[in-house]
């Protein structure tokens, strides 16, 4: 008989400890308060978790909402979550983001992209820890 082994990363471990929120999954990619667009992505995040199809509004209806939200302009919440997902690209070791998007990654993922995975994984996450 083969014994196996699992590597549970310390991520991992800490998840039985905190519910896993929009929030905590940016903060485990690296992201802090000190961006921007971290308030808003963690908005629009929820948005999408919430209700999957806003993710095919993003320019139309997301954008707007989260800056009427947080009293600047739609394209000034584009922007921050453009620069949010560069910090990400460039300070992080991809294996999380890749664990997240369910396949590895070549370039930093569009905005829609992004927000859609973060959402996806959350999503999945809360029906399975409910």
């Amino acid at each position: 008989m083969m014994t196996g082994y699992w590597f549970i990363s310390e991520w991992e471990k800490n998840m039985a400890e905190k519910p896993l929120d929009a929030e905590r999954l940016l903060r485990a990619l690296s992201v802090t308060g000190k961006l921007v667009g971290f308030q808003y992505a963690i908005y629009m995040i929820e948005q999408i978790t919430d209700d999957p199809a806003r993710v095919r509004l993003i320019t139309k209806r997301l954008y707007p909402e989260t800056a009427e939200q947080f009293g600047t302009t739609g394209s000034a919440v584009e922007r921050a979550i453009r620069n949010l997902i560069y910090a990400v690209w460039d300070r992080t070791d991809h294996t999380l983001l890749e664990h997240i998007a369910g396949t590895p990654l070549k370039r930093p993922p569009s905005n829609s992209e992004f927000l859609d995975m973060l959402a996806g994984y959350l999503a999945g996450y809360l029906r399975n820890h409910r």
